[in-house]
């Protein structure tokens, strides 16, 4: 590429120096001027094939239509040659030449644009810049170039010699456009294009004034602008052969508005001033160039101003939507709950929340992956987005979290909606494409709401904690509930209300004989839950609660028969009979045959080692097989006098360590998810009994 321009470089000094020597012979001058003249442009013609064979997409586009142009230069440069020596006055105008020319300039224009980056000009906002840009370049150029040159009569010879400078303001105002447009990355070869027709308009300028005032002979000076021209279309056409040209990457300029200001500044400075010199006044030319780009800059502003409102909220969109689920996020969550509190408080309206938290989803990512995660997060989000009104809010809260803002909404409706979500999460497995099994899906909500005047102003920090709370409630009750803050759901109901007073008063009378915290109360809430975590269905789920709330009656006889000096010690070390004992007493005393099975096999274990019948596996009713671990890790948990805190093992290793011997490997594993989780929580402490340090599980 080198070589190709220091030997163009080589011509142009020899081609001026052989105009130079021989001006003073006609003949010699005319075989420089008309026959050497056409070595560079066969060259141009030659070398733009080979970049049309190597060029690729626009570029290639560009380089066929630049073999079409040069082509016809040469035909015209070769008519206007063949006339300078068949026809002693030169060719007559028009003539064919002039046809060739003209056309020669048509089709470079379009690959002139096509090469430079039309495609920046797709946006609004660059497209007027060019035309703006242009339009002023344009007008500088009809009042220095073209308007002295309009004829006063017109003829063919008038409009051919008026077209070339039409020509030439036109190319020099599409480079300048397109160049200035905001255009990047460009590819080498079409600026080198595009600086050969910006130096032919010159020429081409230069020429139309000479013919003006003068002859044209074939040993002007002008025609070193077009050798030029040619030697830096043949370098372009090797840039882009070996190069192997194609579209280029483009990025576009934020914002030029200081362009076509500048350019509009400068076109109507120029023309003014060039008319006041020239005639005095103001022309009409003018006074049009000066409205027309007026109104094209307030156009612009006004598109200007369009595309910053849309980019504005376009970063407002992108800021407070979750990408994944095109749900609201956790920061316009925040923004809008301050806004309904305050909206509440004023008109007077309740507000309500729903937390919605996926159960397990973390065995989703763990088993399948994140990216299946993130598609049933996605699957989520939209089947929410169907069941909630338009006045409510969906917003995806943080990872597996989704909340509901509801305005103006009372606890029951809000209650209401989230039974309506948790059902349509249940009810229909998420299907992933390119897995064979779908994902099923559950969900814990929590419901909080805000009466109107009860408490003051709505607490916006007080009311996600509760609906948090409530969410955590119902986690520890199972999971796949719907929880209300200050309120239990159905599912949630106490489920031991249907034993006999008198029964529990004597189960808690036991507990405090035997220690300072509470077990039957803590064992049977254990207990529930884990039974709701094994999926038991609710008449199972209250029948071991009952049970457990009443497992430990049957000690009754041996606190009867107890002398008062013996202690306390451990109940279960000498009252191996206590749990036939306390099936009897709900038979006869209470009428519940139903728990009588459960309450005996307590302390059977899984092993068949236990007692009183020995009973093993499946043989033991799973209701007994869960009390059994949370009546152990009741007794683990509390610190008598004959169990100090520093001399027992963590509790949970404890549990472990008796997995498929004494305790159900599934029903342990799913006590200690609860544990895990934080659904089991301490037995209280007794009023009238000093509290302890707790000790770590």
């Amino acid at each position: 590429m080198l070589g190709v321009a220091l030997v163009g470089a080589v011509w142009v000094i020899v081609y001026a120096i052989l105009l130079k020597t021989t001006r003073h012979s006609p003949d010699a001058s005319r075989f420089v001027g008309e026959v050497l003249y056409l070595a560079p442009i066969m060259a141009a013609v030659a070398l733009a094939v080979y970049a049309a064979r190597h060029t690729r997409q626009r570029v290639g586009t560009a380089w066929r239509m630049l073999v079409v142009s040069n082509s016809l230069w040469l035909i015209g440069e070769s008519t206007w040659a063949v006339y300078s020596y068949i026809a002693p006055q030169g060719a007559p105008v028009p003539s064919f030449a002039d046809a060739a020319y003209l056309l020669s300039y048509a089709v470079a224009l379009p690959a002139i644009v096509i090469g430079l980056g039309l495609g920046v000009l797709g946006r609004t906002q660059g497209l007027l810049d060019a035309l703006l840009v242009a339009a002023g370049a344009a007008a500088i150029g009809w009042q220095t170039l073209i308007s002295p040159l309009v004829p006063s009569a017109w003829n063919a010879a008038a409009v051919v010699t008026f077209l070339y400078p039409v020509f030439s303001v036109s190319i020099v105002s599409i480079l300048v456009a397109v160049l200035l447009s905001g255009a990047r990355h460009v590819p080498r070869s079409m600026i080198v294009v595009g600086m050969s027709f910006g130096l032919a308009a010159v020429t081409d300028g230069a020429y139309a004034y000479l013919t003006a005032v003068s002859r044209y002979q074939s040993d002007s000076w002008v025609n070193l602008g077009w050798q030029i021209e040619a030697v830096l279309l043949c370098v372009a056409a090797v840039v882009a052969g070996r190069r192997a040209e194609a579209d280029q990457p483009r990025t576009v300029e934020p914002d030029l508005a200081f362009l076509p200001v500048v350019v509009a500044v400068l076109a109507v400075g120029g023309l003014a001033v060039a008319d006041l010199v020239l005639v005095g006044r103001l022309s009409l030319v003018t006074l049009v160039v000066t409205t027309l780009l007026l109104l094209g800059l307030l156009v612009r502003q006004v598109v200007a101003t369009r595309d910053r409102a849309r980019l504005t909220q376009g970063l407002r969109t992108a800021a407070i939507t979750d990408q994944l689920t095109g749900l609201y996020n956790r920061r316009f969550f925040k923004e809008m709950i301050d806004v309904e509190a305050e909206r509440s408080d004023r008109r007077g309206l309740p507000l309500s929340l729903v937390l919605i938290d996926l159960d397990h989803f973390k065995e989703v990512n763990d088993t399948y992956g994140h990216t299946v995660g993130d598609a049933v997060l996605t699957d989520v989000g939209q089947r929410l987005r169907r069941e909630v009104r338009g006045s409510d809010l969906l917003c995806r809260y943080g990872g597996e979290e989704f909340v509901c803002l509801l305005p103006g909404t009372g606890a029951q409706a809000a209650y209401e909606l989230a039974e309506r979500l948790r059902q349509t999460l249940r009810s229909t497995p998420v299907i992933v494409p390119g897995m064979a099994e779908p994902v099923l899906l559950t969900a814990s909500l929590g419901v909080a709401t805000a009466e109107p005047g009860l408490r003051g102003r709505v607490d916006t920090d007080a009311l996600i904690n509760e609906a948090d709370q409530a969410v955590y409630r119902a986690k520890a009750l199972g999971r796949d509930r719907v929880v209300g803050s200050g309120q239990l759901s159905p599912t949630a109901a106490d489920p031991v209300a249907d034993l006999p007073p008198a029964l529990v008063w004597m189960a808690d009378r036991i507990d405090r004989a035997l220690g300072d915290q509470e077990s039957a109360a803590a064992v049977s809430r254990w207990a529930f839950r884990t039974a709701s975590r094994l999926g038991l269905d609710e008449a199972a789920q209250r029948r071991t609660a009952a049970a457990a709330r009443v497992h430990d009656i049957g000690l009754i006889t041996r606190l009867a028969t107890r002398q008062p000096d013996q202690p306390d010690g451990d109940h279960r070390a000498d009252a191996r009979g206590h749990p036939a004992q306390g099936a009897r007493l709900l038979v006869e005393l209470a009428a519940r045959p139903d728990l009588a099975p459960v309450v005996a096999a307590h302390h059977e274990r899984y092993d068949g080692t236990g007692y009183p019948y020995g009973l093993a596996g499946a043989d033991i009713p799973v209701e007994a097989r869960i009390i059994a671990v949370c009546d152990a890790w009741a007794d683990l948990r509390a610190a008598g006098p004959q169990r100090p805190v520093a001399a027992r093992p963590p509790c949970r290793d404890a549990l472990v360590r008796e997995r498929g011997t004494r305790f159900d490997p599934v029903v342990l594993d799913a006590f200690l998810a609860l544990l895990d989780d934080g659904a089991v929580d301490d037995p209280a402490w007794f009023d009238d009994r000093p509290a302890r340090p707790a000790h770590a599980v």
